[in-house]
């Protein structure tokens, strides 16, 4: 015991990347403002329902302010969107600032001394540059914020755009003054989230920032919204941590990402030009074995943390339970390891469930990270293990007093340690689930699993909405569509979403698809809906027959090469954690998901740029 307990003292470090100070801004043409391509299947969809909306969106929009604490709060209504006219781009004049110039500007410091100090009554101190723009979207309202470039992102000559996104489609498009350090943006309604980009020559993003479009605050003639830091784009990163009390250095361990088939140089790179919703397998290892082999799935711009646990602290952990409960782990066999967060400090008290093996039982980790057989929650430090786990993937949920508050996907393999953290958030969103058919875009009825809902999600009508509360990373939702001609299918979700999508396959045509292929029955199927024009489709395993690639377009035609804004369908995949990568070949973007494949299963997923 008295061992044991001299391996379970914590010390943790935190290892991160050196963040630039961004520099003087050199504006050297012309910009202009663009436009979000949107997906194949929710065009089709909007198109088959010609644009109509129910009597509940066509009100016209009403700017109704209610007192919350001194402040107003706008309720809007949703506009009909087919009478919205976009309003022009702001141009922005060839100019040349330096650095002593920059710093004489008395509307730009103001604008810095409002984001440092965050006081929202000096944006009237500011002179407005947008006082003079005419309002060309009648029933909508003006939404304006400071905007500002950081970790090191630049401009020279790119185009810059800021614009309201709702799921996943962009619907109206701002203006930018970067003299002023300021974006304005009329809007018809105040859902979804105003999404600011820098993008090159080539179309590639060098830098971003999203932001959620929630109690804005109303200042005279328009509405203050969130400040958009145009920062690094999103990446795949390890951010690791040694939890135990050596600290390790970058030399003594090796991380590596799409399932080991990419190593970082260093564990503190990222692995850039990522779209936003890709997820991938990072693994792990240090030399000599001292930290156990570690695996965890990432998502895109993923802020949780990788924690690294001694070898002899997972042996040490196995055999206290094993002592205590009286049972015998397999050799070989994986263990979890989880953190619950909430708003990224370590949560007391919140049960852990399986939600798809309820059998497992976890166990939580003390103050010296002890399992204890008798505790019922987690205590301070948030820790939580099931030791003895078998191959497969599991879908863990986080409750507290049994309210959910969060869910995660964990993949496990043989003699690993699967880690994550559930990162769950107090300001709970609201996602839109709609389902339809994939090439007619009619409703099609079903009914959803999602982790973490006590009851199945049904979706009769056009949409339904439910509570998320994760902020990132990736869970498993079972579709099963009340029509028998329809496929079921898990749906692989990002949860840093607010929108899930559905669109429905008949069993006759992934049949029609199959014809020419040989199905064996200990493997699963894939299928990928693509936003893209040109676009090439691959898989982390290397010895993959790229025959089992079967390709069709937005209206279901087939076809054995990829399909501009279409789809495909991947045959025979082998059981285990597996990858699918998507690359746009005209800006070189990785799309990548990463899921567990289980025989006789068909999974579904998009990917965007």
């Amino acid at each position: 015991m008295i061992y044991l307990l001299a391996l379970l003292i914590p010390i943790s470090f935190l290892y991160s990347p050196k963040v630039e100070k961004s520099g003087a801004v050199y504006i050297a043409k012309t910009m202009h403002i663009t436009h979000e391509r949107k997906t194949p299947a929710y065009a089709l969809f909007q198109q088959a329902q010609k644009v109509i909306h129910p009597e509940s969106d066509r009100q016209i929009a009403s700017l109704e302010s209610k007192s919350i604490s001194g402040s107003e709060i706008l309720s809007l209504n949703q506009v009909d969107q087919v009478k919205i006219q976009f309003p022009e781009a702001t141009v922005v004049s060839q100019m040349v600032l330096d650095k002593k110039d920059l710093l004489i500007q008395t509307d730009l410091q103001l604008g810095q001394l409002v984001a440092k100090e965050k006081d929202s009554l000096l944006l009237n101190k500011i002179q407005n540059p947008f006082v003079n723009s005419k309002q060309s979207i009648p029933n909508s309202a003006s939404i304006q914020g400071f905007f500002e470039l950081s970790d090191g992102v630049g401009l020279t000559n790119q185009t810059v755009s800021v614009r309201r996104v709702r799921e996943g489609q962009s619907i109206e498009l701002g203006q930018v003054d970067l003299k002023a350090g300021m974006y304005q943006i009329f809007v018809g309604s105040f859902d979804g989230e105003l999404v600011a980009e820098i993008k090159d020559e080539n179309g590639i993003i060098i830098g971003e920032d999203r932001k959620r479009i929630s109690g804005l605050t109303r200042q005279n003639n328009y509405f203050q919204g969130p400040q958009l830091k145009l920062g690094r784009p999103s990446g795949f990163a390890v951010n690791l941590r040694n939890i135990d009390d050596r600290k390790v250095k970058d030399t003594d361990i090796a991380a590596s990402l799409f399932s080991g088939n990419y190593s970082l140089k260093k564990t503190t790179d990222i692995y850039p030009n990522v779209a936003r919703h890709s997820s991938t397998v990072a693994l792990i290892n240090s030399a000599g074995g001292k930290l156990a082999r570690t695996l965890s799935i990432r998502t895109a711009k993923d802020p949780s943390e990788v924690v690294l646990f001694s070898s002899n602290w997972i042996e040490g952990a196995k055999t206290y339970l094993s002592e205590k409960l009286q049972i015998q782990y397999m050799s070989d066999a994986g263990i979890i390891i989880g953190r619950v967060l909430l708003d990224g400090k370590p949560v007391n008290g919140a049960q852990v469930v399986v939600e798809n093996q309820p059998g497992l039982e976890p166990y939580y980790l003390d103050q010296f990270l002890i399992p204890q057989v008798q505790q019922s929650n987690t205590t301070a430090n948030g820790y939580f293990i099931i030791p003895g786990v078998q191959e497969g993937s599991y879908q863990i949920s986080a409750f507290i007093q049994n309210r959910h508050i969060g869910s995660q996907a964990y993949f496990v393999e043989r003699s690993i340690a699967s880690y994550q953290e559930i990162l769950a958030m107090t300001n709970v969103k609201i996602a839109t689930a709609r389902s339809f058919d994939a090439f007619t875009g009619q409703v099609v009825p079903t009914e959803l699993q999602i982790p973490g809902l006590e009851d199945l999600l049904s979706l009769t009508l056009e949409s339904e909405t439910y509570p998320e509360g994760t902020r990132s990373g990736l869970v498993e939702i079972i579709n099963r569509p009340m029509q028998r001609e329809y496929l079921p299918y898990i749906y692989l979700q990002n949860q840093s979403k607010d929108y899930l999508h559905l669109p429905q396959l008949t069993e006759k045509f992934i049949e029609y698809l199959s014809q020419n292929h040989k199905i064996n029955a200990d493997t699963s199927l894939f299928i990928g809906f693509v936003q893209m024009k040109n676009f090439e489709v691959t898989l982390t395993d290397e010895k993959f027959d790229r025959s089992n690639i079967v390709y069709f377009g937005s209206t279901g035609q087939v076809s054995m090469t990829p399909i501009e804004n279409g789809g495909f369908v991947v045959f025979n995949i082998p059981v285990g954690t597996s990858e699918i990568i998507v690359e746009n070949k005209d800006n070189e973007k990785i799309a990548s998901q990463a899921f567990y494949s289980k025989a006789s299963m068909y999974y579904l997923a998009h990917f965007a740029d």
